[in-house]
């Protein structure tokens, strides 16, 4: 049997009108419909046809856990039997966000992610990734009765983004387009741990998408020893190019600084901050998610120590807290060492 197309090569060609290509997008980019027996607007003998031409998602749920805050993770198998994991967070709000990924794995090698522990295996495809997407759009349709919700992403999942350029953009291109999702470009965010060479053509391109850098420390020489990608790219240079863009596209970078005990959190490293004092930046910090032999989570006393000393000295600056940590789902937590016997 000649493989299945994705739904977004649906063509006019394909259907006997028009409108029903139209029919056929609002029920699954608008709705949440992930299966095409499920379109009741659409002829049986239609949904039949496409079912056998056609596919919506190229991911499966393998597996999810709920965390008591009411993130919900989910583990995707691919096509070639490899997995990721995407989460779907919800605040007391009722506000939104999907945390997809980019990558199997990450071969970016920052000591305090566990993601990177597994290596890069593959990057994914801009369809895969759109699937992500897609199936927690429909979780939050069907299952969380939250239709027509406006809804965040960010590309904070597994993987670095910027590594795999070519097919994120893709997927944002797929993601705003207004015959899919058309979600605005200004509810995407994607994080990198310094490929800053790459925002440059991002931005052109959608210029109000949202960019967030993994900081986690101040001083050049020691953020060389949690993150490898510091070693090709200096602090200075990453504050001139931010400054630099910030000024043509007016689009603030958050500054994510994962806050770890006895690595970046002393007087000295609030000291060499000052050159991310500027409009350009709002810093987030997140407090280590997990504890290990290599790096520990800081205590309260220390956190609050150290942000109100960014306060006093009034860089615009907030915490992140954590969700979905009884299901391994925080910032820097997503693994699946079995992987790599896939």
């Amino acid at each position: 049997m000649e493989a299945t197309k994705n739904i977004i090569e649906l063509c006019d060609g394909d259907i006997d009108k028009t409108f029903r290509k139209k029919q056929i997008y609002d029920a699954v980019f608008k709705k949440g419909v992930i299966d095409f027996a499920a379109i009741s607007t659409i002829p049986k003998d239609l949904r039949n046809g496409l079912s056998q031409k056609f596919h919506i998602l190229e991911v499966k749920e393998a597996a999810r856990k709920e965390s008591l805050d009411g993130t919900v993770k989910f583990l995707f198998k691919l096509h070639d039997g490899k997995y990721i994991e995407s989460v779907f967070l919800i605040d007391k709000n009722n506000h939104v966000t999907f945390c997809i990924s980019s990558q199997v794995g990450c071969r970016m090698g920052c000591v305090f992610c566990k993601t990177g522990t597994m290596g890069l295996l593959r990057n994914l495809s801009a369809t895969e990734i759109l699937s992500e997407v897609l199936y927690l759009y429909h979780f939050m349709a069907a299952e969380k009765g939250l239709k027509n919700q406006l809804f965040n992403i960010v590309y904070m999942g597994m993987g670095e983004p910027l590594d795999n350029f070519d097919n994120v953009m893709e997927s944002v291109s797929l993601i705003t387009n207004s015959a899919f999702f058309g979600l605005s470009a200004s509810r995407i965010t994607i994080s990198t741990c310094g490929l800053v060479d790459k925002i440059d053509s991002a931005l052109r391109r959608f210029p109000t998408l949202r960019f967030a850098l993994s900081l986690n420390h101040s001083i050049q020489e020691e953020r060389e020893k949690i993150m490898p990608i510091a070693k090709k790219i200096s602090l200075d240079e990453i504050a001139v190019k931010l400054k630099k863009l910030y000024a043509e596209f007016k689009n603030r970078f958050t500054l994510e600084y994962v806050l770890i005990k006895n690595v970046n959190m002393n007087k000295k490293e609030i000291d060499a901050m000052q050159r991310f004092h500027h409009q350009a930046f709002h810093i987030n910090l997140i407090p280590l998610n997990h504890s290990d032999d290599l790096v520990k989570r800081p205590e309260e006393k220390e956190i609050a120590y150290f942000m109100q000393e960014l306060e006093r000295r009034h860089f615009c600056v907030t915490r992140r807290y954590r969700r979905g940590a009884d299901i391994d789902a925080a910032c820097g937590e997503l693994c699946y060492k079995e992987n790599l016997d896939a």
